[in-house]
């Protein structure tokens, strides 16, 4: 009989060999589940060692009060949105995410939707195929080499979005008030300038910060009333960084001239009748910026990886709550 057991919650993967051949060396076997619910969830963990999350949630602190010797929860993806981290904290619970398995992905995800907005690609589009061959609908367009494009959230897929804008000549400035200044993202050649005067000047807005209580709703109808050259906004990080009813009063009054969203408030499920449809400057995508083959291997692995380190004994190398040692 297997030493450790392994569960996943629920998942999007066709199969798991990856993860069935990498704990098969530290003696753990791996159930499978595809919960619906946290409460269906709660009977099938309780004995659980590692537990492998992918969009289930909220693992609240009654659920981690149900656990009887789990020793991680590992988010199969960056957010950690789905886990109540301070109670897994208390429970003496580590948390680890993956924070690195697709800012290839992402990052190309949120520069090709800029392209897109700027060029009018998807209003081409649509004109088109209703027999409008002109260029009239899609006046003005303006030079990407002359925009300037603001990034919020320089972390590793805001700096690898700013790398991949590098090559159009645009100039870069960002905010974030996790890096200290502008000379650790010289080699981008941003400026690191206040929200305030980001959204004041920039032309278009990468979003790429995390879900938190600081980033929630952070774009609002104070922030777009302060957007002084109605600028385009993409957000391939998280919905609730933006409040959907002021977004729609936003793209209504003409505050900013796009968007695209890979994420919204809210959705799933998303319903055709969405606000947001009703608008041709908007892109929507279903939450697959982050996707490619090679990016659900590399979750698949580097997440069994950290339930492997967990296993044993070591610590998660992305472990997202050291305090949990501490409590140890």
């Amino acid at each position: 009989m297997p030493k450790f057991k392994v569960i996943v919650t629920d998942y999007v993967f066709t199969n798991f060999d990856i993860e069935k051949s990498l704990l098969s060396d530290c003696d753990a076997e791996l159930f499978v589940y595809q919960c619906k619910s946290v409460e269906e969830l709660t009977p099938l963990a309780v004995d659980a060692d590692v537990i492998l999350n992918t969009y289930l949630g909220y693992l609240d602190d009654e659920f981690m009060s149900s656990l009887n010797k789990c020793k991680a929860i590992i988010r199969y993806g960056i957010g950690i949105d789905t886990i109540d981290v301070d109670s897994a904290t208390k429970h003496g619970i580590m948390v680890a995410n993956v924070p690195d398995y697709c800012i290839e992905e992402v990052s190309d995800h949120a520069v090709a939707c800029l392209l897109a907005l700027i060029r009018k690609i998807t209003i081409s589009d649509r004109y088109v195929r209703k027999g409008n061959w002109n260029l009239g609908y899609l006046k003005p367009l303006h030079r990407i080499k002359d925009l300037t494009i603001g990034i919020v959230g320089m972390g590793r897929i805001g700096r690898l979005s700013a790398s991949k804008l590098m090559p159009f000549g645009t100039k870069l400035i960002f905010f974030d008030p996790y890096v200290k200044d502008s000379i650790s993202c010289e080699y981008y050649n941003a400026e690191k300038v206040s929200l305030e005067e980001l959204v004041s000047i920039s032309d278009a807005i990468l979003i790429h910060a995390p879900s938190n209580k600081e980033t929630y709703h952070l774009f609002n109808k104070e922030l777009f009333f302060q957007m002084k050259r109605k600028p385009l906004i993409i957000n391939c990080a998280r919905g609730s960084l933006i409040k959907t009813d002021d977004l729609v009063d936003a793209l209504t009054n003409n505050k900013i001239s796009g968007v695209a969203l890979d994420v919204i408030e809210d959705v799933p499920p998303f319903d055709i009748n969405h606000p947001l449809c009703q608008f041709d400057n908007v892109i929507i995508t279903p939450h697959s910026a982050w996707y490619s083959e090679e990016s659900i291997l590399n979750l698949q692995r580097l997440a069994t990886e950290e339930a492997v380190r967990v296993l044993k004994g070591e610590r998660p190398k992305s472990l997202v709550n050291p305090d949990v040692i501490k409590v140890e």
